[in-house]
């Protein structure tokens, strides 16, 4: 009778444990009349995120006319289980991030989801999780990292085919003159590239 009780106790604790990781978000005020939910459920926080390491599963579910369909089932790693909206290809609608890992100097990296509004669906960017404190610059249509180091630096970024394409540019971003300088030449010389 005691290891029965053991048992049943150690399920009833882990399942209570487990139900505490989970995160859901209705994104009704987002994409509206889509009744989209996003669903983040995290089966381990003992790993560091590095090596490709998973932690947790995205879904993306929308349920409309009493049929349930997942739209992305994604096997991910992230730290703080953060979930954000911001439009990351300038189409004006709000796409998808998913907070991935901070660093020792709390540089964030995210999965990013580009919502399609013709297809009703989501796409994930391949290697956008590799772009620390990513911004979206909507003058320029591209992605600006931020990266607070021993020496702060930019590098710049765009998306095609739902991957990530670098510049292969790289500067100083310490607020200073030069640094100022040496940003307005990259934008120029990304927006001769375009």
């Amino acid at each position: 009778m005691k290891p029965q009780f053991l048992l049943i106790f150690s399920l009833l604790i882990s399942s209570i444990t487990f139900a505490q990781k989970i995160t859901i978000i209705k994104c009704d005020s987002i994409y509206k009349d889509k009744s989209i939910t996003i669903k983040l459920i995290n089966f381990d926080d003992e790993r560091d995120g590095y090596d490709s390491e998973k932690n947790s599963i995205l879904i993306i579910n929308q349920k409309l006319n009493g049929k349930n369909s997942v739209l992305i089932k994604d096997s991910i790693f992230s730290r703080v289980q953060e979930v954000e909206f911001k439009d990351f290809n300038g189409d004006k609608i709000k796409d998808i991030l998913v907070q991935n890992i901070s660093d020792v100097r709390s540089n964030w990296t995210y999965n990013l989801y580009l919502y399609n509004s013709q297809t009703n669906n989501f796409k994930k960017v391949i290697g956008f999780e590799e772009i620390k404190n990513p911004t979206y610059n909507t003058k320029y249509k591209i992605i600006e990292s931020h990266v607070n180091s021993g020496k702060n630096w930019a590098a710049f970024y765009k998306i095609k085919n739902y991957k990530v394409y670098d510049y292969n540019i790289e500067i100083i971003d310490d607020g200073s003159v030069k640094s100022e300088k040496e940003y307005k030449k990259a934008l120029k010389k990304i927006s001769q590239k375009q």
